[in-house]
This record gives C-alpha cells, sequence and structure tokens, in this order.
C-alpha cells in the first residue's frame, strides 16, 4: 500500500513543477533531417496546416500556450500560428520565471521603440530622439508572477514601465504578442505615457 502511494506521489511531482513562463525562445528539436514541423491555424491537428518549420529552425519566439500546453503560438510570415511543443526545446539561459533577458517593445502613433539587453541597458526612440539607458532596474510585483516594473535613468529623460503578460496587439498585423508595457517618460518639457507590446528577442 505504501508502494503504492509513493509511486502517486512520485508520478505527481512532475505536474507540480512550477511551469516555465512564456514567451520565451525556442528552437525546433526532435524533427527528423527529411521532414518539417506543420504550424497549424490553431493548437490542435483538427486545424489546417498554415506553413512549415525546417527540421533546424531556431531562435522562435514561443508567445503563449493554450490550456493542454500542448501546444504554442509562435509568429511566422508576418501572422501567427500554432505548432507541438513536444518539437520544441527551450533555449538555455533564459529565467525560467520572472522577465525575460531580452525584450524589444514598440507602439504606434506616434512610433517609438524600447529595448532592453541581458546587460540591464536599454534604448528608447521617439521621433527624432533616442535615449540610452545604463542599469536598468527590474522590480517584480509582490503579487504577482506576471508583472514587473522598470525604472531607467537617462538624465534629462526618464523611463518608469510596467510590464505584464497578456495578449497584445500592435493593431498593425496579425503578430501575436505575449506582453504588454505601459512606460511613463519624464523629460524636461513634458510627460507622455506610451502603451505598445514587447517581444523576447533571440
Amino acid at each position: 500500500m505504501r508502494g503504492a502511494v509513493l509511486l502517486c506521489l512520485l508520478l505527481l511531482i512532475p505536474a507540480l513543477a512550477p511551469a516555465q513562463t512564456l514567451p520565451a525562445i525556442y528552437d525546433v528539436s526532435g524533427v527528423a533531417a527529411n521532414d518539417t514541423l506543420n504550424v497549424r491555424a490553431g493548437p490542435s491537428t483538427d486545424h489546417e496546416v498554415i506553413t512549415k518549420l525546417p527540421p533546424d529552425a531556431a531562435g522562435i519566439e514561443v508567445v503563449d500556450a493554450d490550456k493542454s500546453g500542448e501546444w504554442g503560438l509562435i509568429n511566422i510570415n508576418g501572422g501567427a500560428g500554432w505548432v507541438a511543443l513536444r518539437y520544441m526545446l527551450r533555449q538555455p539561459g533564459q529565467p525560467a520565471t520572472g522577465l525575460a533577458n531580452n525584450l524589444a517593445c514598440s507602439g504606434t502613433e506616434p512610433f517609438w521603440s524600447f529595448t532592453l539587453t541581458p546587460d540591464r541597458k536599454a534604448e528608447m526612440t521617439r521621433p527624432e530622439v533616442t535615449v540610452p539607458f545604463a542599469d536598468v532596474l527590474i522590480v517584480p510585483s509582490a503579487n504577482r508572477p506576471d508583472r514587473h516594473a522598470l525604472f531607467a535613468d537617462g538624465g534629462d529623460t526618464v523611463v518608469t514601465a510596467m510590464v505584464g503578460r497578456n495578449q497584445c496587439s500592435d493593431g498593425m498585423s496579425d503578430r501575436a504578442y505575449g506582453l504588454g508595457i505601459d512606460l511613463l517618460v519624464t523629460d524636461k518639457t513634458e510627460v507622455k505615457v506610451y502603451s505598445g507590446c514587447c517581444s523576447v528577442a533571440p
């Protein structure tokens, strides 16, 4: 009897392990050299194949997973599709939980961008203005694992940003984003809020 209970507990351990945070960067894995990985319109084999990935495809951002955890949402050819995660291998060096090391964020009207690198440096570009930042402070939410605050002081320009995991749209394409961002930008002349989406940069 004890043996059966112990066996059940051991079988439960993988299910109890914390899920790794998405979005994240993956490579195709386990696909034969003469085969391809189907990208489907939805998260099951019932959905049509919209394109295919080669067996050595690498640096692919998995934006989100379906409820089963078996299918991952990716961007390809200007749109989004679903792949079987059993054929995707998460690249090493990415945090299992928390905020990704590399972020590429942007928004429209006006167009702007904000990039964050693993050495905690950042750069924000607005029309005719580019500001570099060093030593960006990243603070996780005290009560939500999917929210982080960023603080970047560029001297004349200071950025405070809130990054959160959610389905985000850039309003201009069919790309899928797994992170949304709101930036409060303060400089000598004004205070502005910019909203947009972020990708995990490979």
